[in-house]
């Protein structure tokens, strides 16, 4: 039995997911959050949207596409279980790791143009 195969076939939809609901949600409540950030600019907002969503995607898809081609062999349930820990826990905390960087730096700029135009 190849265990690659059947690690794949259980890692693509669990990654897909992953790509799918977790940004669907990250695109409409950050939709919320950046509208109050940039005071109901829905023009800016939306456009910023959108490309935080596309590189969520991005990230996603090339995480997904290394990840499998550097795969190394698996020769039994206990590696499969470990690889999938592995690969889907780096991808799940980096990409907190990212979200939480984007919603850091846009606040920092955001407040960082009103201090400077006397606005708070």
């Amino acid at each position: 039995m190849n265990y690659n195969l059947l690690t794949y076939s259980i890692y693509l939809p669990i990654i897909f997911f992953i790509m799918i609901k977790i940004g669907w949600l990250f695109y409409t409540h950050g939709e919320i959050y950046l509208i109050h950030l940039f005071q109901q600019n829905t023009q800016l907002v939306k456009n910023i949207n959108n490309i935080l969503l596309i590189g969520y995607y991005l990230t996603n898809l090339g995480y997904a596409i290394f990840s499998i081609a550097y795969w190394e062999q698996l020769n039994s349930i206990i590696q499969i279980i470990n690889s999938l820990s592995y690969r889907l826990g780096i991808i799940i905390l980096g990409l907190a790791i990212l979200h939480y960087n984007n919603v850091f730096w846009l606040t920092f700029l955001v407040k960082s143009k009103s201090i400077h135009h006397g606005k708070f």
